[in-house]
């Protein structure tokens, strides 16, 4: 697989699962102020996650903003590569959206409750988007 495509479908699963992760990952890789602004917002999506505010994530307004959210990594992620930012819209936003399927279907079937289940999905987001940020980091060091 190429970096571009594994970088585009782990963008947009991390994206599927918690829609400011995506970015965030992005952030912690570049670094600078987008670090705080992502970071200070993936962490009220998570919070207002753990509320009765928010609706499911598979409804439509919600998953077509993980669309778009996957559809802008995806860009971001090919045109870093050189590679078509046709086709890293279309695999970001549709990563987005099969991974916000699973991950929403997975959490319901956890024997916890939704708060613990989304605490549980939180830490698993957040140390993806973490890995992702620290391994892109290290290969670019190498170069």
């Amino acid at each position: 697989m190429t970096p571009a495509l594994t970088d585009t479908l782990t963008l947009g699963a991390i994206t599927g699962m918690r829609s400011m992760s995506g970015p965030l990952a992005l952030a912690l890789r570049f670094g600078g102020v987008s670090e705080g602004v992502f970071g200070i917002m993936a962490a009220g999506e998570m919070l207002a996650d753990k509320t009765s505010l928010v609706g499911n994530r598979t409804d439509t307004v919600p998953l077509a903003g993980r669309a778009l959210v996957g559809a802008v990594v995806g860009a971001m992620v090919s045109r870093e590569h050189g590679s078509s930012i046709v086709a890293g819209v279309a695999l970001g936003a549709a990563t987005a959206v099969v991974a916000a399927h699973l991950a929403y279907r997975l959490r319901r079937r956890l024997p916890v409750s939704n708060v613990l289940g989304g605490m549980l999905e939180d830490g698993l987001a957040l140390g993806l988007a973490a890995s992702y940020a620290t391994r892109r980091r290290r290969a670019a060091r190498q170069r």
